[in-house]
């Protein structure tokens, strides 16, 4: 007599449980993966691209509003007061000392204090030595840089300087001055590609690559391989190029999924005899590498479906079929019937065999021969 056991079985909790996780990783991976995809492309092109643009950018910039001096131009001011973020390591111009000499002799001549005070210095005429002290900036420029960076972080050149100025002054942070490089180098992308359209643009372009880039050893060779990969990526293309098919590869009955990205050379098309295309048989999973054919315009069956849902296809390994796609299990048997009944029974495409008679055995051979003797008589 058995008995109910109200536990459920170890192993059936263990494989709903591994079920529920399995479920649960598969429902918070897409999000999370991405994220972190988009994270990782937003950071190649923060690095790559726009903060790049905006260093020249600000460096521009720079030269533009460098309004430093050098500093043996300019004097020492004698027991002065100590000045903000610079203590006593300024100089201020020769006709500013002059002013304050004759401050002094005049709090002199009235029994004042003759020290000098911070307010009766002009931050217009007062200058701060920077890195080796060759070139001094206006005070005032150097208390926008000094007030707003940390002592370790202050740059040690004119230059540098004038980089944070033009970031915090005239852009307000970082951000302003990425936006402002990226507008400009959009703005200066249209105008480049205007003046390349143009005739006299694209003989110079094409004189530039085969007279100088052409005879560059190792240049050359980068440079070829990196321009036909632009050109096929930003160059104007006809819709055939965003075209899903599918080709019988590798052998007949076997079908494949590619992508049409052009027509075939001329000598191959000649030697078939009629057009060919390029086609790009995608890997699963990653259909970004695959293999090219060459295949007749009339063996390509068109499908369907975008190049998103391709790429879902190709990178889930045949899972994610598109909805349009998926197969009905009463519209195939309709059309395998359809199929039968046109071709007379047979199954087009495969060879039947001649059926197999036996040998009659030695009893039936004897009985056939008595059975002919009798006919005959």
């Amino acid at each position: 007599m058995s008995s109910d056991n109200p536990n459920p079985a170890p192993s059936k909790m263990k494989t709903t449980a591994t079920q529920f996780f399995l479920r649960g990783l598969a429902i918070s991976l897409p999000p999370v993966l991405t994220l972190v995809i988009l994270l990782w492309i937003g950071r190649g092109i923060n690095d790559y691209i726009i903060q790049p643009i905006s260093s020249v950018m600000e460096y521009s910039i720079a030269q533009l509003i460098d309004k430093s001096v050098p500093t043996h131009q300019l004097s020492t001011v004698d027991k002065g007061p100590a000045l903000r973020f610079c203590g006593t390591n300024y100089r201020v111009t020769q006709d500013h000392l002059d002013e304050l000499n004759a401050l002094v002799v005049q709090r002199q001549n009235f029994g004042g204090s003759v020290e000098l005070q911070v307010s009766d210095f002009d931050p217009t005429q007062v200058y701060v030595p920077v890195g080796t002290e060759v070139r001094s900036i206006p005070y005032n420029d150097f208390v926008v840089v000094a007030g707003s960076l940390p002592a370790h972080e202050l740059p040690r050149t004119v230059t540098g300087y004038y980089m944070e100025v033009a970031t915090i002054r005239h852009f307000q942070g970082w951000f302003g001055l990425s936006a402002f490089a990226v507008s400009i180098t959009i703005v200066l992308l249209y105008f480049l590609g205007r003046i390349v359209t143009a005739r006299l643009g694209s003989w110079a372009v094409t004189k530039v690559e085969t007279v100088f880039l052409g005879k560059l050893p190792v240049i050359s060779n980068v440079y070829s391989s990196v321009k036909q990969v632009t050109d096929f990526l930003f160059s104007e293309r006809k819709v055939e190029y965003n075209r899903v098919v599918a080709i019988e590869y590798p052998r007949r009955g076997i079908w494949s999924l590619g992508f049409v990205t052009g027509d075939s050379m001329r000598q191959m098309t000649e030697a078939a005899g009629e057009p060919l295309i390029s086609v790009l048989v995608p890997t699963s999973p990653m259909p970004v590498t695959g293999y090219t054919m060459n295949v007749p315009r009339n063996e390509v069956l068109d499908l369907d479906i975008s190049i998103d849902q391709a790429f879902q296809y190709c990178i889930s390994c045949g899972v994610l079929v598109p909805t349009q796609q998926k197969p009905v299990v009463g519209e195939i048997e309709q059309e395998v019937t359809r199929r039968l009944s046109d071709n007379g029974g047979d199954v087009p495409g495969v060879e039947h065999s001649t059926p197999v008679t036996h040998a009659p055995s030695p009893t039936e051979h004897g009985q056939v021969i008595d059975q002919e003797t009798e006919e005959s008589s």
